[in-house]
């Protein structure tokens, strides 16, 4: 079942995105992971407030277990809250889900209910560990016997900033995954592919079994629609490409996989090909459209693309026309009569593919129409040709795209990733800035003392604004050291399964640490401003 549902049974047709599920399913576990980090952080950074209640509870009898359960309860409750008003903005969010993905996902209480409960129960024990620990290893005696809160010493502080060193180190590598991904799509959108991309509509209905007889009529009827400038028919297209054999040259014992279709009348301008030596065909040669597609029984001439030129051995595609080459199981030879120029007809993840193509005036199989138009909008266009059709072909359902819509699923896919690692990467930051922020705020409330003596022996606001800044972007900095190459493999990986593709360089790494920073600062300087401007008799007196 996992395979079907990820995998469309019908021939040609993708299923829903296992690669898309685990974006999500990323996205949401760096958002909770970064969740869990700051109840850790601000939990322990906090500790020495509750000091003098586990010291009292424990002289009362408490037991270092019942604190920790205790302490974990209360981890667990306020996960379980937060899971509460989690379900309801899911149930709202779920629209927007499915009206951008164009899914039907179905928001069953009977399934989400139980797993939330679990995964909050999960999150608040994970979350909730450590600090339960922390606190109840408080000893009464040097608690009660100290003049100061205890401060959880060197180690604490590491691990805190260890965290949030990990926290932003998930929202970084999002972040640069963002903008690679995007920077990706937006190469793809303007690949060049060799032929004219607007203005084309390919109808794909007349690859219907009962048209076969009526594919010339059709095309002829089509023509005479207003705005229509040429029509032809093939079964080479973009995104279609369904003929694949050996070839080689007479003689020779290289061979290599070739692509092949047929190309009727109209068709190279209707396409948009290029010449770039020889000649097209034409209907006043006999031997250029053959009435028959056997390509075993009718010998003919033939035009290449340049790559397929390249790969029978010619050095040039002057070179290439006059030759002849044949099918590696058959004996028909073949005469080259012309090169175009080299045009993208598969999508970007796969090489691009030389072809030949055979002239026919005989019915094709897998053939749909192809329409250039000028001189209205796309959906002008399809509409006439949509009522010409009707006309023509009324048991046939109209069925056609244009060749903008389906070369656009070459990059949709991968904008739609970029969208969902940029939500991710906000969410992430946003909830480090917010756990950074708190953080920043109790450090610098504890830390009053040492800016006041600061301050009385000279240090000015800036000296104490650089210090309290710097000392909280460290881990921000450490978390790009650790973020970068993680994203480098990540995305270099990514690149690697299109034909063509950006090149991997320093700039979203460098955009995405100075983000990083100014964002990190942001957060925490109204904190260290607050204290730098203070002056140093109104916070020896409030100590």
């Amino acid at each position: 079942l996992r395979d079907v549902h990820f995998h469309n049974a019908a021939i040609g047709e993708a299923g829903t995105s296992q690669q898309l599920v685990h974006i999500l399913g990323l996205v949401g576990l760096a958002a909770l992971a970064t969740a869990i980090v700051n109840y850790i952080n601000l939990a322990t950074a906090r500790a020495g407030m509750r000091a003098k209640d586990v010291a009292v509870r424990k002289i009362l009898g408490a037991s270092r277990f019942s604190l920790v359960v205790r302490f974990m309860t209360e981890a667990v409750l306020l996960a379980l809250g937060a899971a509460g008003l989690a379900l309801t903005l899911t149930e709202s969010a779920v629209r927007w889900v499915n009206a951008f993905g164009g899914w039907q996902i179905p928001y069953e209480w009977a399934f989400i209910l139980p797993v939330t409960l679990a995964i909050a129960v999960l999150v608040g024990s994970v979350a909730g560990l450590y600090p339960a620990l922390a606190l109840s290893a408080f000893r009464p005696v040097e608690v009660l016997s100290a003049s100061r809160m205890p401060g959880g010493g060197r180690l604490e502080r590491r691990i805190r900033n260890g965290l949030v060193a990990l926290q932003f180190t998930f929202a970084i590598i999002l972040a640069i995954c963002t903008l690679v991904m995007t920077r990706q799509a937006t190469f793809i959108q303007t690949l060049e592919r060799g032929m004219p991309t607007h203005g084309l509509i390919v109808i794909d209905a007349l690859n219907d079994d009962s048209l076969k007889t009526r594919q010339a009529a059709l095309v002829s009827r089509l023509a005479e629609v207003p705005g229509v400038t040429t029509v032809s028919r093939s079964d080479l297209y973009p995104h279609h490409m369904s003929d694949r054999d050996n070839w080689k040259r007479p003689g020779s014992p290289v061979t290599f996989g070739l692509q092949w279709g047929y190309a009727t009348p109209g068709y190279f301008e209707t396409i948009g090909a290029t010449l770039i030596a020889g000649r097209l065909f034409d209907e006043e040669h006999g031997q250029d459209y053959a009435q028959g597609t056997s390509t075993a029984e009718n010998a003919g001439n033939v035009i290449i693309s340049r790559l397929a030129a390249r790969r029978f051995g010619f050095t040039s595609a002057e070179q290439a026309v006059g030759q002849e080459v044949q099918p590696a199981s058959g004996d028909g030879k073949y005469r080259i009569i012309g090169v175009i120029e080299d045009i993208r007809l598969g999508g970007v993840h796969e090489p691009l593919a030389p072809f030949l193509l055979f002239g026919t005036k005989a019915s094709v199989n897998y053939a749909a129409a192809l329409v250039r138009y000028s001189g209205a909008t796309e959906q002008t266009e399809m509409a006439r040709l949509r009522t010409a059709w009707e006309e023509a072909a009324p048991d046939v359902p109209f069925s056609a795209q244009t060749v903008s819509d389906i070369l656009a699923e070459d990059y949709r896919a991968d904008a739609n990733h970029s969208a969902l690692f940029s939500i991710g990467s906000a969410v992430a930051v946003a909830i480090a800035c917010l756990g950074l922020y708190g953080l920043s705020a109790f450090s610098v409330t504890r830390r009053m003392q040492e800016i006041s003596i600061r301050k009385v022996l000279g240090a000015t606001t800036q000296d104490i604004l650089f210090l309290l800044v710097s000392q909280f972007l460290r881990p921000v900095v450490l978390a790009n050291l650790v973020a970068w190459p993680v994203a480098w493999l990540l995305m270099r990986e990514w690149l690697s399964t299109f034909d063509q593709r950006i090149a991997l360089t320093p700039l979203p790494f460098l955009t995405v640490m100075l983000m990083a920073l100014a964002i990190a600062a942001l957060a925490i300087f109204s904190q260290a401003w607050r204290a730098a401007r203070s002056r140093a008799a109104y916070l020896s007196s409030n100590l």
